[in-house]
C-alpha cells in the first residue's frame, strides 16, 4: 500500500502538466461532455449514437455508441459534482481511476505471487508510457477497462487461493461490466478462457462438478451488465461491416503494436498532431524494451524452471497475451491503442511471474547469482527506460502544448467564447464539437456535417449571419474534407468575411474560424 501510495503521487506529479496540455480531444470530451450534461442539468449536442435516460429530472449517459456503454461517464459524474467539471478534474480523475486499477493488479499479484513481485508489477505498470498517457488523455475507454479486469484479476486470484463465493461473483460482474463499458473485452474474456481450457481444463471440470450453483451464480453475474447491450448488437454488426477490410488494417494495427511495446505511441501521436497515417513515418525519439525484456523472460522460464504447476501458470499467462493480441488483430476496425492495450496488464504480469520464478529457482550458485543479476538489470532498465520516454514527451506536450487535433488552441478559443449565448459555433468537420460542448457552456451548437454525404458534393450554402462562428481545420488535419470546400471558397469572397487562423504554441495554423460581416 505504501509503495501504492508513492507511485499515485509520482503519476499525478509527472501529469500535472496534462491538466492543460496537451488539447482536449474529440473522443475524450465526449465522456466529459455527457457527465457534465447530467450534473449540471443540461442538455448538449454530442455527437450521433449517444443514448440517456431520465433520472432525477436530467439525462443520465447509458450509451455513448452502440458498443461503447457510459460507465466512463458514471466514473466522472461524482468528482464532477463535488469538484465542478473542467479539463484538470477530467483527467485528474482519469489518473486516479487509473491508478486504481494499479493498486488492484498490485493486490492480486501480491495474493499470488507475493510482496515484492506485486511492487515491482505496479512499478512497470504504473510507469509504463502507453498506459500512463492512456491514464491520463483516455478515449476509447481504456481506463474503466483495465479498471474492470483488474478487478476481476484480484478477486479471481481471492476465489482461487480459498473459493470465497462471493469473489467469484465479484470477478464475474466486473468481467461483465467491462464488456458493457466497452464490447471488445470479449476478445480478452475468451483468450483467458481458451488458455484456461489449454491448461486448467481438469481442475476446472472438478470445480463445475462440485459448485455447479456457484458456477452458474458467477455466470449470471458476468451477464447482467451485459443484457442491456444486446438490443444493440445489430448496430455494433453495422459498424463493424462498414471498417476497412482486414488486409486494409493490419499494416496500421502491427505498427500501433509495435509503437505500445516500444514506448513511442504518444510521442508519434503528439508530434504528427493526430495523424495516425502519418505516425510511422519516422523513427520516434523514444524506446522502451518491453518486447526485449518479455521475451528474456519467457526464454529464461523454460530454460531454468523445472517445476511443472509453474511452467503451467506460465504457459496460460503467454497464451493468453498470444491469443488476446491475436484477437486484436482480426478484431474489425481495432487499430488504435486503446485497442491494442486490450492484454494490458499480461506483460507486466509474465515478466513480475518470470522474475519471481527465477528469483527461487534451484541450481548451482553461480547460476543463479547469474539469473538474479540478469533479472535487476532487466527491470532497472525498463523502469528507466519508461521514465525516459515518458519525460520526452512531456517535453515535447510542453513546447507545443500539443499539435492538430491535440492541440489546446481550440481550448483557448472555448475559454474565449465560454459565456457567449449570443453565439452559434458550427463545427463543420468531426474534432471540434465536443470539446466545444465540454469547455463552452453557453453558445449554442450546431454540427452539421454529419449529413453533408447525403448532399453527393454540392454542400449547402452557410447560413450568412453574423452570429454564426464556423470552424474549420487547417488542410493536413481535415478529417471529411467537408471544411475545406468551404474555406478555399471563402477565401476568395474578400472582406465579406472574417477568416481568423488560431496556431499552437509554435506558430502552427491548427483551425480557422470563419464570421461573416454585418
Amino acid at each position: 500500500m505504501a509503495t501504492w501510495v508513492v507511485l499515485s503521487i509520482i503519476a499525478i506529479a509527472m501529469a500535472r502538466q496534462n491538466m492543460s496540455a496537451p488539447g482536449l480531444y474529440y473522443d475524450e470530451a465526449v465522456f466529459g461532455g455527457l457527465a457534465k450534461d447530467f450534473v449540471i442539468g443540461q442538455k448538449r449536442l454530442h455527437m450521433p449514437g449517444c443514448e440517456t435516460v431520465t433520472m432525477f429530472n436530467r439525462r443520465l449517459p447509458v450509451f455513448v455508441q452502440p458498443y461503447l456503454g457510459a460507465l466512463k461517464c458514471w466514473m466522472l459524474i461524482p468528482a464532477f459534482t463535488v469538484f465542478g467539471a473542467s479539463l484538470a478534474v477530467l483527467r485528474l480523475t482519469s489518473v486516479s481511476w487509473a491508478m486504481l486499477a494499479v493498486l488492484f493488479f498490485m493486490l492480486g499479484i501480491r495474493r499470488w505471487l507475493g510482496t515484492w513481485p506485486a511492487i515491482a508489477g505496479g512499478i512497470l505498470l504504473t510507469l509504463d508510457p502507453a498506459w500512463f498517457f492512456i491514464g491520463v488523455l483516455d478515449w476509447g475507454a481504456a481506463v474503466p477497462a483495465l479498471f474492470c479486469r483488474c478487478l476481476a484479476f484480484y478477486f479471481g486470484s481471492v476465489w482461487w487461493r480459498n473459493r470465497n463465493v462471493a469473489s467469484l461473483l465479484l470477478a464475474g460482474l466486473f468481467l461483465g461490466l467491462g464488456v458493457f463499458n466497452k464490447i471488445d473485452l470479449l476478445v480478452f474474456i475468451a483468450a483467458t478462457g481458451i488458455a484456461a481450457l489449454c491448461f486448467y481444463a481438469q481442475d476446472l471440470w472438478q470445480i463445475v462438478r462440485s459448485r455447479g450453483g456457484v458456477t452458474t451464480a458467477a455466470c449470471f453475474a458476468f451477464l447482467l451488465p451485459i443484457v442491456i447491450t444486446l438490443p444493440r448488437m445489430g448496430k455494433v454488426l453495422v459498424v463493424a461491416e462498414q471498417t476497412p477490410s482486414l488486409a486494409g488494417e493490419l499494416k496500421e494495427k502491427l505498427h500501433t503494436l509495435l509503437a505500445l511495446y516500444d514506448g513511442s505511441y504518444f510521442y508519434r501521436l503528439i508530434n504528427l498532431g493526430g495523424l495516425f497515417n502519418k505516425m510511422y513515418d519516422q523513427p520516434a525519439a523514444v524506446y522502451v524494451p518491453l518486447w526485449l525484456v518479455l521475451a528474456i523472460a519467457v526464454v529464461a522460464v523454460a530454460g531454468f524452471v523445472r517445476n511443472k504447476h509453474r511452467l503451467r501458470a506460465m504457459g496460460f499467462l503467454l497464451t493468453s497475451l498470444i491469443l488476446t493480441t491475436a484477437g486484436v488483430l482480426l478484431l474489425p476496425g481495432a487499430v488504435r491503442i486503446h485497442h491494442a492495450i486490450l492484454p494490458f496488464p499480461l506483460p507486466q504480469l509474465i515478466i513480475v511471474t518470470a522474475f519471481a520464478l527465477l528469483w527461487n529457482t534451484k541450481g548451482k550458485r553461480f547460476a543463479r547469482r547469474a539469473v538474479r543479476i540478469v533479472a535487476i538489470v532487466s527491470f532497472v532498465l525498463m523502469a528507466a527506460t519508461q521514465v525516459y520516454a515518458i519525460a520526452k514527451t512531456e517535453k515535447l506536450i510542453a513546447d507545443t502544448g500539443g499539435r492538430g487535433r491535440w492541440s489546446n488552441a481550440l481550448d483557448a478559443f472555448c475559454r474565449e467564447n465560454k459565456e457567449r449565448s449570443d453565439f452559434v459555433i458550427a463545427s463543420l468537420d468531426w474534432g471540434f464539437n465536443e470539446q466545444v460542448a465540454f469547455l463552452a457552456d453557453r453558445p449554442q451548437l450546431v454540427e452539421p456535417f454529419w449529413a453533408f454525404s447525403r448532399y453527393n458534393g454540392q454542400l449547402p450554402a452557410l447560413p450568412q449571419r453574423s452570429g454564426y462562428i464556423y470552424l474549420v481545420h487547417s488542410p493536413e488535419y481535415s478529417l471529411f474534407g467537408y471544411d475545406l470546400i468551404y474555406l478555399n471558397g471563402l477565401q476568395t469572397i474578400g472582406e465579406a468575411v472574417d477568416i481568423q487562423p488560431h496556431s499552437d504554441r509554435q506558430g502552427q495554423v491548427v483551425f480557422y474560424t470563419i464570421r461573416f460581416r454585418e
